[in-house]
């Protein structure tokens, strides 16, 4: 009878989930869905890779070669059907798409649907290219929902008065989390900030349990995370892998190491994925960094089936047994070369033709929601170290 009463709990409260995905498909009819591409041939070689579209954090963000001027460009986005887009210049409201903005700065958009009922705020930026380095952990917020909190490096000022220009690059699991409905403030996620006296801002990633929803779809923990790609809550119930897209053309020069800080304690009980216990295994924390190739101009990032396998894997640096330290530990582990590559190619990195992922979870099987809840994995001042 408990087990029955379990399973309709869970029929209604996926029914509940579908019909909430459902209401918010309608409800968000007048999403940026991308940049016209008419207008990226119309500017030939002057934006680098594939313009990055972030659902959660309603950002696009474009990268420029050095040198190219941000502050006169008119940018053209491809809307969901039947949506408009407008902008605020000079106290007046007019068309957003294709009107010419000063970019030093972000400018932000709004899109409406068809019934004039929603609409949304997106924040554009043109940055320069910046490589990868430290990684600090101090630019944080909350998500456009409130619901959890987000991860962003900030790109170089040019000068001191200028505002801090956020760069997108992190992601995490909490846009799938809050499917679930069991995290009720931002700090119950399984990535959420705290600060350390010692070393600043720190990230805690924690392998929580997803309740009774997650059991029926076989999803019974989720791992904190935090790496840098993107995270597509629209994919994470059904293709939750293909929803972590891990690495970014963020890569400036050849990598020598992958340092930081970090501390783990293990949770109790390690469980499957049928939430079956299994006494002899006990989960572990994983720390690494994948260099590949890509397409310079179609970017498609690894995803959760294939960032430690794929053939495309150039380099990897990857703390094989972490441990359990209790002490905040230094580490340093330096990039080997994968799938029979001896070396970066220069000219292919020059047109930026390698992606990188840095990537940190509290259970090393968690992708495949396989680990122990409770195991906690506290990261702090990331950094790559170039040759």
């Amino acid at each position: 009878m408990k087990r029955f009463l379990l399973f309709i709990q869970a029929a209604v409260l996926l029914f509940t989930l579908q019909s909430c995905i459902q209401d918010e498909d309608l409800n968000a009819e007048c999403d940026i869905e991308g940049v016209d591409p008419t207008w990226l041939g119309e500017h030939p070689g002057m934006v680098i890779g594939n313009p990055l579209v972030n659902q959660e954090k309603r950002t696009i963000d474009f990268t420029l070669e050095k040198g190219v001027d941000r502050t006169a460009l008119n940018p053209r986005f491809l809307l969901s059907d039947a949506a408009t887009i407008t902008a605020e210049v000079d106290g007046q409201t007019v068309n957003g798409n294709g009107i010419t903005r000063n970019f030093k700065t972000p400018q932000t958009y709004t899109t409406h649907s068809q019934d004039g009922k929603w609409q949304k705020d997106y924040t554009v930026s043109f940055g320069y290219f910046t490589g990868l380095a430290a990684m600090n952990f101090d630019h944080y917020q909350l998500d456009a929902n409130n619901k959890y909190y987000i991860w962003n490096e900030v790109e170089a000022k040019e000068d001191e008065s200028d505002p801090d220009k956020p760069l997108n690059w992190w992601a995490s699991g909490n846009g799938g989390y809050v499917m679930v409905g069991i995290a009720k403030t931002p700090l119950a996620f399984p990535t959420a900030p705290f600060t350390d006296d010692a070393l600043g801002a720190c990230v805690r990633l924690q392998t929580c349990r997803t309740g009774s929803f997650g059991d029926i779809v076989k999803m019974p923990i989720a791992a904190g995370s935090l790496f840098i790609g993107t995270f597509d809550n629209k994919i994470a119930m059904k293709r939750p892998r293909e929803a972590t897209a891990f690495g970014l053309q963020v890569l400036a020069k050849i990598p020598k190491s992958l340092e930081g800080y970090y501390r783990y304690s293990v949770g109790e009980t390690f469980t499957d994925k049928y939430k079956k216990v299994c006494p002899e295994r006990r989960d572990t924390a994983d720390i690494y960094a994948v260099v590949y190739e890509c397409d310079p101009n179609n970017f498609v990032a690894l995803n959760g089936d294939d960032v430690l396998t794929s053939d495309r894997i150039v380099m990897m640096a990857r703390i094989d047994n972490p441990g359990e330290p209790t002490e905040w530990t230094h580490f340093s582990e330096p990039f080997k070369f994968k799938n029979g590559h001896t070396a970066i190619d220069p000219n292919r990195l020059a047109l930026k033709g390698y992606a990188i992922a840095v990537v940190a979870t509290s259970s090393r099987q968690g992708a495949y929601f396989e680990g122990a809840v409770g195991s906690t994995l506290d990261i702090s001042q990331f950094r790559l170290v170039y040759e």
